[in-house]
Parts: C-alpha cells; structure tokens; sequence
C-alpha cells in the first residue's frame, strides 16, 4: 500500500511540472512564463551555477535576457505549493 501512495504523489508531482512552460526556446530576447497559479520564484543561472537574475514573478509573464551573451541557461522556478522545476534555456 505505501508503494502505491508513493507512486500517485510521484506522478502528481510529475503532472504539475509539465504545466510549467517556457517559450519561446531558444529566445533571442525574452520568454514567458506559463502555468503559475500564483507566484513563484525564478532564478536564472549560467552552466557555473553563478545566479544572474532572480525576480519573484506571478501569472503569465514576460522575462527579459537583453542583459545576457547568448548561450545555455538554466532556469529554476520554485512556486509557492514548494513544486520546483528547471529547464534548460538557450538564448540566441
């Protein structure tokens, strides 16, 4: 019985993080972020793990690279439900 709960939270867990989306990928200036119910946190960092922008952001929004080089990031986005989810993010 403890194996089947644990695999209904697993594929919850799994469901709520295809919601969140990033796009267009790659950008060339900025992306949107979708499936925030409420507000989240997003952290972009480079392949170094140095952090370079961190802002709370809520709802579909808009998020500006035009102070990036091109190349691959890494976002990182934390909602308030605790769900964290990171995806690769190339700017062009």
């Amino acid at each position: 019985m403890k194996n089947k709960e644990n695999m209904n939270s697993s594929t919850a867990t799994t469901i709520q993080r295809a919601v969140i989306r990033l796009y267009p990928n790659p950008t060339s200036d900025q992306f949107q972020v979708s499936g925030i119910e409420d507000t989240a946190s997003l952290i972009i960092s480079d392949l170094y793990c140095r952090v370079l922008i961190k802002k709370q952001i809520s709802g579909d929004e808009n998020i500006s690279l035009s102070g990036l080089r091109n190349g691959v990031y890494i976002a990182k986005i934390i909602t308030t439900s605790g769900t964290t989810v990171e995806r690769k993010l190339v700017k062009e």
